[in-house]
């Protein structure tokens, strides 16, 4: 109908506050036939943070600099208290980049993730001019994975955060959470409100989609801020979610490509699995990962899929160890 697969699907929630989505219903009320395509880009210059260490700590640009990706609906301001840390501590540089379609950089199609690892190594080789330690988690770790697997003269290590080399259909709340923003961004309510009042609001909506009130932080952490009070223009995120949600994008996000088949990194790799997620399955560790990545090393951490934030101390401590490592 909207040339989306989506509206056929009709996705069973175990939360007590989820419904059985209709979603030929969702695409007529976010009214997705008239969301104009977001442009065809190859490749777009990704933005780039250095995480700065402490004033007292000199850079020794005689070590591998660490790049961090993040996941989905995330940026690379994510990882600016952990990037800072890591900094400090090993008096390397630390940077985060933001990938297509979230953060600071440009919004363009297609957004898959062939696409995204093309960016980075345009990235990696324009700007960085120097083998990296790349760390990504989930959307990030199968961009990670790519670059190495394509470019390996391009990462001397590799960290892998909660993510598979594989293909595995992304859990019903990432759909969710997506849809939750869709309608956000169509309330046209809400730009007519105090920004305290938007706030408590856009909260309260988004509760219906999302119960985990950290989650719900993190998501509106994308909202585009109003340049002034009297600025009435439509809510706007820095993730194109109504595009993303047309282009089936999420269905994107959970393949693995096929072109990387038979190529292997051999490198050393970090591999950090929470233990309370479906990201990363035994039959991963057992057969994934070998075909890859024959020199890994595997933690497992007592947390869920957000690791990075619901461990910052232990991610911080293993990171360093990996990155010190001769």
């Amino acid at each position: 109908m909207h040339g989306v697969k989506l509206h056929t699907r009709e996705f069973s929630c175990s939360l007590k506050r989820c419904h059985k989505i209709d979603w030929r219903k969702e695409f007529d009320s976010l009214r997705i036939n008239e969301v104009k395509p977001l442009p065809q880009r190859e490749i777009v210059e990704l933005p780039r943070q250095a995480m700065k260490p402490k004033s007292d700590i000199a850079i020794d640009n005689s070590k591998t600099p660490l790049v961090l990706v993040h996941g989905l609906f995330g940026s690379k301001q994510n990882y600016t208290s952990v990037g800072r840390h890591i900094a400090s501590l090993t008096g390397r540089e630390v940077f985060g980049l933001d990938m297509r379609n979230h953060g600071s950089a440009p919004h363009a199609a297609p957004h898959n993730y062939i696409t995204m690892a093309r960016d980075t190594i345009n990235h990696l080789e324009k700007s960085i001019k120097q083998p990296v330690v790349l760390a990504g988690h989930s959307m990030g770790a199968k961009v990670s994975m790519l670059v190495s697997l394509i470019r390996p003269e391009l990462v001397e290590k590799l960290i892998v955060i909660d993510n598979s080399p594989a293909s595995q259909s992304l859990d019903e709340q990432f759909y969710r959470d997506l849809l939750g923003l869709c309608h956000l961004e169509r309330d046209k309510s809400l730009p007519k409100l105090q920004k305290s009042v938007m706030a408590l609001k856009m909260d309260k909506m988004l509760s219906k989609y999302e119960n985990d009130k950290l989650v719900r932080l993190f998501l509106l952490s994308n909202l585009v801020r109003r340049q002034s009070r009297n600025d009435n223009s439509p809510i706007k995120f820095r993730v194109p979610v109504l595009n993303f949600l047309k282009d089936d994008v999420l269905r994107e996000l959970g393949q693995w490509p096929p072109e990387v088949e038979h190529l292997t990194f051999d490198k050393p790799v970090k591999v950090m699995k929470a233990e309370h997620s479906s990201f990363i399955t035994q039959e991963s560790l057992d057969s994934h990962f070998p075909k890859y990545f024959p020199n890994r090393d595997v933690s497992v951490y007592n947390c869920g899929h957000w690791l990075v934030s619901e461990m910052p101390e232990r991610f911080v401590k293993e990171t360093v160890e990996f990155l010190e490592l001769k």
